[in-house]
């Protein structure tokens, strides 16, 4: 979404000057932009994932219910169908709005922890040990915030307390899970199998392994019972940060080489830290609008040799959750009815992550509310909608944009020179304020040529040029705005 931002402010101060073109298509050139790489309903059956020798429900449902009382129970209960060794095909949960708002609360800190992991996995722009330590232990501390208050959820019920934050540990499970899964087993590799789904454990060697990779090395044995040991003994999670730094610092000392002699992190870690903090910003403001939702169902699923995470999402009738000011001038993304989002990632040929948009087509009914009506009829939904000042001055001076139904989001991040990079981000839509052909796509394109400078004790990178091209197509024309930055 930060890419939206920029592209919105380069198609206002365009529009100020005047200098947004516009061509002709040519035949097929909609066509070709416009195809859809994926289908969200075409994933086929879910399918359970084995983490650690045990296996993963298929589907996991979160479903609204005013009763804490109720949701409480709920959580006890799915808690122990996970442990129980039997194999779970679906858990449902039970959450009332007061345990999606400490959710959300839980999802803020959360993602104030892993921007700051992102902060000490650039460290290759800048090497610094001590710098290292003290932001490895303020992510841990942080994460540590987050983990006590989900740990202490069972307890409390069982003595008739209400622990709210115990909703969110079946989904951090599942998140830590997938991610897991998604590194080809990295993050856990040597968690016992009785830890592996205790969310303070995994959680902790998460964060480790994975600052640890992007230091080069891999963190020494018993390292993670010690860092877990000085969380133990203070009292609240920011005592524990000095300490934590100064054994972090010796810890890297006595580190050994990553495996294979091979340094830095993974593309799917690089992934995860880009896309994590804003994935866990979308959650959390759907959480905060809890009561207009029925429910919100995750399944897994395969293509290929990549996991795939499906969401259902449905919103009450007559309601609407709405996504937005996560960036500035971000559109708004409205949700109505029941829709299937699903996270494809690397799709070939291209290595694309394509998020597809499906909405959800509900049988019609007769007029006794019986189904095998005459049609089908389309009440789910997302909704791209360029509302506010910023994007009707755009409307009205420089681009026709309509609003529409958003279909698919196609994300390609490529590095193709050592420090060089090229952003590729495109949304299709389907306009619904007009006749004739819905299809609109809109484009943007950043490439930064970069090079590396090396220091006796620092490695930084300077972006000499950046070109940014925005192109905004409709079925008859396509609009571009290109601009060329070079460095002072």
């Amino acid at each position: 979404m930060r890419h939206a931002a920029i592209l919105l402010v380069a198609a206002l101060a365009a529009a100020g000057a005047g200098c947004i073109g516009s061509e002709p298509l040519r035949p097929g050139d909609l066509d070709r932009w416009s195809a859809l790489n994926a289908d969200a309903d075409a994933l086929g059956p879910p399918v359970a994932l084995e983490v650690g020798g045990q296996r993963l429900p298929k589907r996991w449902v979160f479903r609204e219910n005013p009763s804490v009382v109720w949701s409480a129970i709920s959580v006890v209960r799915a808690a122990e169908r996970l442990r129980g060794g039997e194999p779970v095909d679906e858990i449902e949960i039970l959450v009332s709005p007061a345990h999606a708002t400490e959710l959300a609360d839980l999802m803020a800190r959360g993602r104030k922890a892993l921007l700051q992991m992102r902060d000490v996995c650039a460290m290759d722009e800048e090497i610094d040990a001590e710098r290292w330590a003290d932001g490895m232990a303020t992510a841990l501390a942080g994460i540590e915030g987050v983990a006590r208050t989900v740990a202490a959820g069972p307890a409390e019920a069982a003595r008739g307390q209400e622990p709210l934050g115990a909703s969110a540990a079946p989904m951090l499970d599942m998140l830590v899970q997938y991610l897991n899964q998604r590194t080809g087993g990295m993050l856990l590799a040597d968690v016992p199998p009785d830890d592996v789904h205790g969310v303070r454990t995994i959680l902790v060697q998460t964060f480790l392994q994975v600052g640890f990779a992007a230091a080069g090395r891999r963190p020494p044995e018993g390292l993670r019972e010690a860092v877990l040991a000085e969380l133990d003994a203070a009292e609240a999670p920011e005592a524990a940060k000095t300490p934590l730094a100064e054994l972090l610092a010796g810890a890297m000392e006595q580190a050994p080489p990553a495996s294979g002699g091979s340094g830095g992190l993974s593309g799917p870690v690089r992934s995860i830290l880009a896309y994590a903090p804003k994935a866990l910003q979308a959650f959390e403001m759907l959480a905060r609008q809890w009561d207009r939702m029925d429910h919100v169902a995750f399944e897994f699923h395969r293509q290929g040799e990549e996991t795939v995470v499906a969401a259902t999402l449905a919103v009450r009738d007559g309601q609407e959750v709405r996504l937005e000011d996560m960036v500035m001038f971000q559109p708004v993304l409205a949700f109505r009815g029941t829709s299937r989002v699903a996270v494809l990632p690397d799709l070939d040929p291209t290595g694309e992550t394509v998020v597809a948009f499906e909405p959800v087509v509900a049988e019609a009914k007769d007029d006794e509310g019986e189904g095998e009506g005459e049609a089908d009829e389309v009440v789910g939904g997302v909704e791209m909608r360029f509302e506010g000042l910023a994007w009707g001055l755009a409307k009205l001076f420089a681009l026709p944009l309509a609003d529409g139904r958003l279909r698919e989001v196609r994300v390609f991040v490529g590095e193709p020179g050592e420090a060089d990079r090229i952003i590729n981000v495109a949304l299709v839509m389907e306009a619904t304020d007009g006749e004739g052909d819905p299809r609109r796509v809109l484009h943007f394109q950043d490439v930064r040529r970069r090079r590396r400078v090396r220091g006796p004790f620092e490695i930084h990178t300077v972006t000499e040029r950046e070109d940014l091209v925005f192109n905004y197509l409709t079925p008859e024309k396509r609009y571009t705005f290109q601009r060329v930055k070079a460095a002072e």
